[in-house]
């Protein structure tokens, strides 16, 4: 699991853009090569419903393509609000990418004309490029309908239809009641603009059927409600540092999407179900609710998944002080327990997935079990079975030195002797004493790696050596700025390193 997982890049391969926008339920990426918001996804674990989306503006019969003027491109500091600035033909115009966080099927997209001066009327239009290729559009009033997809119109709004070289003929098909868009042709809002009435910059689209009353809202009350969100948000976690809100907003949006908080789909992906019990081990740590105990299940097909399933609902009792040795629905689990630590101790010789973590996981449940259950366990062979892949893992991770092969496999080492422990700490102290103060690769921050060895230390009771790593570390994650991805793995071992701490 060393890999693990952008939670919803995870199910489709993560792209190099130079900007992800998401809320947790829709997701886009800023492509800075190329100028344009692409690959955008309406339910991130659901596949593309638009290739891409670009603005343009036509006046005097001269269309403006605005991904060749733009100036800069950013995020609003410390908000969720993607903006865009581009010079045209004189005029200074910005517009913002707004994923709602009170109506996560909603994106927003407003193009702020208010500045602009031309003494003439004018066209904003966005050029719309849907994955479904060949489809009906029907035209429901104040919004019109394609592939799941319910965008808004609007006033002095009109839709065309037309291949991009039909375009610029202004050869176009107009929507009325319905219209066929064919192979090759894109869909064009086109919002007509008066030199004295310039509020008609704002796109909306739904993707929700079910949901689609709030095309009403002006540019205002969205904005306004996403900065007071955000606001509230920073002021929630104000002691800490800016650097620590913002992996924790990561967290967020990782959890804000309706897929990570229902209950344990049985039919996820192995990996993907990982994911999903460290977002709820976060979430509890974060929130405090003990209700994510509720959500738990422990009848997954493989052995070693109910063994993750073990480790977290026993790490997430411990948050609220459960006694577990006296739950009765613990105990009557027994039976399914004794089942599932052999069938994983099998699947864990057979090396079936990440065997390397599932050796650790499964030796960390097996300490737990006994604190829990002592002697009611009933397990013959459970310490052969720990001693047994312990050595494995040894055998594994160590070179002919007694020494930790690669930094990939730090966390590991918890599980070897005390002797070998304390040589590999020195050893990895002596790695990072460099002028970074941090564990590299060919010039690269390690950036998992390092946050595993502040862990390690940490838990060693080498408690100065570990801040300094986390702290230095901490230093080039926020001078790093990653706008493209967002890797949960990072986020949880971000958070876990300043729970340890007792910054939360």
């Amino acid at each position: 699991m060393k890999n693990l997982i952008l939670v919803f890049l995870f199910l489709f391969s993560i792209l190099k853009a130079d900007y992800l926008i998401t809320n947790g339920e829709i997701a886009l990426f800023y492509d800075g090569k190329n100028n344009v918001l692409k690959n955008v996804r309406g339910k991130i674990y659901h596949k593309e419903k638009i290739a891409n989306l670009q603005i343009l503006l036509i006046k005097d019969y001269k269309i403006y393509q605005v991904r060749d003027y733009y100036t800069q491109v950013e995020f609003k500091e410390g908000k969720n609000i993607f903006k865009m600035t581009y010079t045209v033909d004189g005029q200074n115009i910005s517009t913002y990418v707004i994923l709602s966080n009170e109506d996560r099927n909603n994106m927003y997209i407003y193009t702020d004309l208010k500045n602009v001066n031309w003494n003439t009327d004018y066209r904003i239009v966005y050029k719309i490029s849907p994955m479904l290729l060949t489809g009906n559009i029907l035209n429901n009033g104040n919004y019109f309908e394609y592939d799941d997809m319910n965008i808004s119109t609007g006033p002095n709004t009109q839709i065309f239809v037309a291949t991009e070289t039909n375009l610029e003929k202004f050869k176009v098909k107009v929507l009325e009641s319905s219209l066929v868009k064919e192979l090759d042709e894109r869909i064009y809002v086109v919002k007509n603009v008066e030199k004295n009435n310039k509020n008609n910059g704002l796109l909306t689209i739904n993707f929700n059927k079910e949901n689609i009353n709030k095309f009403n809202l002006s540019f205002e009350d969205i904005y306004g409600k996403e900065i007071k969100f955000w606001d509230n948000f920073d002021k929630k976690y104000f002691y800490l540092r800016k650097s620590m809100i913002d992996q924790i907003k990561n967290f967020y949006i990782i959890n804000s999407n309706s897929f990570a908080q229902s209950s344990l789909n049985m039919n996820t992906s192995r990996a993907n179900y990982l994911t999903e019990l460290k977002v709820r081990y976060l979430n509890a740590i974060l929130n405090r609710d003990e209700k994510i105990l509720s959500k738990f299940s422990f009848e997954r097909e493989k052995g070693i998944q109910n063994i993750y399933s073990y480790y977290y609902y026993i790490k997430i009792s411990n948050l609220f002080n459960i006694n577990l040795s006296n739950n009765e629905k613990a105990k009557k689990l027994l039976p399914s327990i004794r089942e599932n630590i052999n069938k994983a101790y099998q699947e864990i010789l057979d090396k079936e997935g990440d065997w390397l973590s599932n050796s650790f996981i499964f030796c960390e449940v097996l300490e737990e079990l006994k604190l829990i259950f002592g002697s009611n366990l009933n397990l013959q062979n459970l310490e052969l079975m720990k001693k047994d892949i312990k050595n494995r893992v040894e055998k594994e991770i160590l070179n002919s030195n007694g020494i930790i092969k690669n930094n990939n496999y730090i966390k590991y080492l918890k599980l070897l002797p005390p002797k070998t422990i304390k040589n590999n700490s020195n050893f990895l102290l002596k790695q990072v004493n460099n002028s970074y103060g941090v564990l590299m690769e060919d010039d690269n921050v390690q950036y998992v790696e390092n946050l595993e060895l502040a862990l390690f230390l940490y838990e060693q009771g080498l408690t100065e050596e570990s801040d300094k790593i986390f702290y230095a570390l901490d230093y080039f994650m926020r001078s790093s700025q990653k706008q493209s991805e967002i890797y949960t793995e990072e986020v949880f071992l971000y958070i876990k390193n300043i729970y340890y701490r007792g910054l939360l």
